[in-house]
């Protein structure tokens, strides 16, 4: 966070004036009183580190009780996700629409300053913007699908020197099938660092992170992240698997060491996701943390969190630069929170995992060709729980999972097999994108993290010139293998009734939301699609050739009873304040309910994640109860509440504008129930406080 003076003071005045003070002795309370101080949220999560930290102190725990709704901007047609979070510079709050129209408001009172709806851009989730700034020189950043775009932060105009007239086509060279990036580089010196999203399947982009000139958009430098035969981490696939191996992308957001000029790297997993005997050996670097040198892209070091991963625990959330206690001093460390629901940390400079690592020993396959990793190296650390209880909540929803799961491989990292298994934590974790906020006083990390079990099922299906096997490779993950639907993404069934063909031809050719797009297929392939999704009826399954493939049919989704609630015992979702120097858990509170059941208390899934101030509070939405919450950062007690039109699947942004300060969070919804939503909400003290507004019940 960049704090500035006042924008609306002489401040060559008012040093000159405090210098001549300071000269005679400490300054007047009037003259002191005269100087007020701003601080701009110019980077996603706040600071490089993403350590989702604020310095302001106007709201504190005595009369955050007293917080009201300052302004309102509604963004657009409420189509499409919005998970982003707005970056504020000098009094400017930039942000995104669910569609990715760009647009300006004064921070102050949301005010909208400019909006470009010319750039007719693919509607892709996006996670914020990227500020580059170099002496009076300014542009704005961000990513829709494969297109980086650059902007004129004054004007919302393409800057058409940089790229092809202010655009640049991320495609990496080689083959592939979609690409995104979902969320904000790294921007370090004159450079974007970047990585990408790709599919979850055998056409997925090898992993790579790319630094692109900020001035014009030029490759600067890369890093395989899938290695090349012969480099370092190509030891540790089997011969002859790399030429066509995928995946160990870095979707999910990176971390800058600014002083060191190290960047760091959480991956995801290699492909496919869920069967690994094309790519067998651990497969470097998938599901890991790797440091780089941001200036070169060299290697420093790594560590691999889940080998051979054939659970899709990609790590989902940038690292966050922490200090911890260790022989009586302080080290710079950074730490990893991860979907298997671990908490690693690591020295910043060697890679040295900083808490205790468990041997765990794994399972042997049923399906044929595939060898699962000998053993996996987690932390001792737990930030969501590694043992499955069934839900307990009535003697109808145990009775109603225990008919459902009495034939399921229950057993901890049990492989995938043909029939099911029982997944926890479940494939939105434990931790999930919204990352970690880092306390510098107490030295304490604030996580929410989701504890639901989950369903993983595979199916064998045929592949080349079958319709129902290449609906089942790249919709059925999604839309259910009959086309029902999941949580990720729609039923099919009335697809020509509701949007038409032009319409479904769009979103399979360019993504929409969290799908990403299809164009790589080619004509033989697209038709067999066509095919299987738009009838009213879905046509009969072709049988089965010899050649033979495996597919996830039980969907994205995490085991639930017969109201739709999680089959494990509560708490389903929690907040957590963990003590870096020892490990332990402070305190735990059970965080968010379910729409459709708003007063059980249990907790919930939660996407999007918690800032922390330097007056002791945590603000944090994420939850589907459509709610935004501050916490005591002591005790996890809630001091303050307030409802949004939509869930809040985001993380807060906090500024403060001419000494009043501002809570900002995106209500976009879109999932887990909630409606959709377009508007941001901005929350702030009232500018005449009531006398006795320090002391409100509940602070301190």
């Amino acid at each position: 966070m960049i704090v500035r003076t006042n924008r609306r003071v002489d401040v060559a005045a008012i040093t000159l004036a405090l210098t001549l003070l300071w000269g005679c002795g400490q300054p007047s309370e009037e003259s002191a009183e005269e100087v007020v101080t701003d601080a701009d949220w110019p980077i996603y999560l706040g600071d490089n580190g993403r350590g989702h930290y604020s310095p302001l102190e106007q709201i504190d725990r005595n009369n955050v009780g007293l917080l009201e709704l300052a302004w309102v901007y509604s963004s657009g047609e409420p189509k499409g996700l919005m998970y982003t979070s707005p970056v504020v510079v000098d009094g400017v709050l930039y942000a995104l629409s669910p569609q990715l129209i760009p647009f300006a408001l004064d921070a102050a009172t949301g005010v909208q300053l400019w909006r470009n709806e010319d750039l007719d851009l693919t509607a892709n989730a996006q996670r914020g913007m990227m500020w580059w700034q170099k002496g009076k020189e300014r542009r704005l950043f961000f990513t829709a699908g494969k297109m980086l775009v650059a902007l004129d932060p004054g004007t919302g105009h393409l800057i058409e020197t940089f790229g092809e007239g202010g655009m640049l086509d991320l495609t990496p060279d080689g083959r592939g099938g979609y690409i995104g990036v979902t969320v904000p580089g790294v921007v370090f010196e004159d450079m974007l660092i970047l990585g990408f999203s790709t599919t979850e399947g055998a056409d997925a982009y090898p992993g790579s992170v790319r630094a692109f000139s900020a001035l014009d958009g030029s490759l600067v430098w890369r890093f395989g992240l899938v290695p090349e035969p012969g480099a370092i981490g190509s030891e540790t696939w089997a011969e002859g698997t790399l030429e066509s191996a995928g995946g160990a992308n870095a979707w999910s957001g990176m971390t800058l060491d600014e002083g060191r000029g190290t960047l760091f790297v959480p991956t995801g997993s290699t492909t496919p996701d869920f069967y690994g005997g094309d790519r067998l050996g651990d497969n470097l670097f998938g599901n890991s943390i790797v440091a780089l040198d941001a200036r070169t892209g060299a290697y420093r070091w790594h560590y691999q969190v889940v080998r051979h991963d054939l659970w899709d625990k990609d790590n989902p959330s940038p690292p966050t630069l922490v200090q911890m206690e260790r022989n009586g001093g302080l080290i710079d460390a950074v730490t990893l929170t991860t979907k298997t629901g671990h908490l690693y940390a690591f020295d910043r400079d060697t890679g040295e995992p900083l808490y205790d690592i468990l041997e765990v020993d794994t399972l042997s396959s049923t399906l044929p060709g595939e060898v699962p990793a000998e053993k996996q190296y987690v932390s001792a650390v737990e930030i969501s729980r590694q043992t499955f209880e069934i839900t307990n909540r009535t003697p109808e929803a145990r009775a109603y999972i225990e008919d459902l799961i009495q034939n399921w491989d229950l057993r901890p990292w049990a492989p995938p097999k043909l029939g099911s298994v029982l997944l926890y934590p479940w494939y939105d974790g434990g931790a999930e994108w919204g990352g970690s906020a880092y306390d510098p006083t107490t030295r304490r990390l604030i996580v929410n993290s989701n504890d639901e079990a989950g369903v993983l099922t595979l199916s064998e299906i045929p592949i080349g010139h079958s319709v129902y096997g290449l609906y089942a490779s790249y919709c059925g993950a999604c839309h259910g293998l009959k086309r029902e639907g999941s949580d990720r993404g729609p039923a099919l069934h009335d697809l020509m009734d509701r949007l038409g063909m032009e319409e479904v031809k769009k979103i399979i050719t360019e993504g929409r939301g969290t799908m990403p797009a299809f164009a790589s297929l080619d004509d033989r392939e697209m038709r067999a699609i066509y095919a299987y999704i738009l009838p009213k009826e879905p046509p009969e399954e072709d049988p089965p050739t010899q050649e033979v493939g495996y597919a996830l049919s039980s969907g994205y989704v995490y085991l639930k009873d017969q109201e739709g609630l999680p089959g494990n015992a509560p708490p389903w979702g929690t907040l957590n304040s963990i003590d870096l120097d020892t490990g332990e858990i402070v305190w735990k509170v059970n965080f968010g309910d379910f729409l459709s059941h708003p007063d059980l208390g249990y907790g919930a899934i939660s996407y999007g994640g918690p800032v922390i101030t330097a007056s002791g509070l945590i603000f944090i939405a994420a939850t589907p109860d459509k709610k935004i919450r501050a916490y005591h950062s002591d005790t996890g007690e809630i001091l303050w509440e307030a409802e949004l039109s939509a869930a809040g699947f985001s993380t807060p942004a906090l500024y403060s504008v001419d000494g009043r300060q501002f809570v900002v969070i995106a209500a976009g919804g879109g999932r887990l129930g909630p409606p959709s939503g377009s508007e941001y909400f901005a929350f702030a003290l009232p500018k005449v406080a009531p006398e006795d507004s320090k002391q409100v019940p509940g602070g301190e």
